[in-house]
């Protein structure tokens, strides 16, 4: 008996829905030895549609045009569902997010959709797939930004990765247990040691 994948599709561009449904439609037709059943395909997350049964093991998401919360509000309702981003988004800082969120998986659309089936099946075993040109630009962004973890402690590179990731000081103070007075210190340090005087200034230093 064949092993069974259920699939979820979100995506906003409907040609991209209908292109990944025929690669796993070829897929399927060739018989081999792990079927993928797409279970919905849609423009955008409905909790309420998402929550009704089946669940899928694997969805598929471009985080093009949704909420940025998207991933997470998916790993809330279904923690055990991975999610395989599939856009042509390429920024560090959607990568990044999308990945501490809970995603599992990155595929660049313009670039690796033939690795697609490939990706899902890998995925569905526990491990990961990233498009190369995502690994190279997060290998360049470690590189880079190891001078400035020279020079900032682990508290301020906590509060300085928050900033740059879009978190308001308040947030910043909550999920570090901070006073919001504390987080101020820290955002004055920050921004004396690396000689800059505003919040786009970090960014453009620390967001590679």
């Amino acid at each position: 008996m064949n092993e069974l994948i259920k699939v979820g599709i979100i995506d906003y561009d409907q040609q991209a829905r209908i292109d990944i449904k025929r690669l796993i439609d070829q897929y399927n037709s060739n018989n081999q030895g792990v079927f993928i059943e797409i279970i919905f395909d849609r423009e955008k997350l409905s909790v309420s549609k998402t929550q009704q049964s089946p669940v899928p093991d694997i969805l598929i998401l471009d985080v093009d045009d949704q909420d940025f919360r998207t991933v997470e509000q998916i790993k809330k309702v279904y923690p055990d569902i991975d999610i395989v981003i599939v856009t042509n988004n390429d920024e560090i800082k959607m990568v990044r997010s999308c990945f501490r969120n809970g995603a599992v998986s990155y595929l660049l659309k313009q670039s690796c959709s033939a690795l697609l089936i490939k990706t899902i099946i890998t995925t569905h075993e526990g491990d990961s797939y990233v498009s190369p040109k995502i690994v190279r630009a997060l290998i360049n962004q470690l590189r880079d930004s190891k001078k400035y973890e020279d020079l900032l402690t682990a508290r301020e590179l906590q509060v300085a990765n928050g900033i740059v990731e879009g978190m308001s000081y308040k947030m910043i103070a909550y999920q570090h247990k901070l006073s919001l007075d504390t987080v101020r210190i820290y955002v004055k340090r920050i921004y004396r040691k690396l000689n800059i005087n505003s919040k786009g200034e970090l960014i453009a230093q620390l967001a590679v």
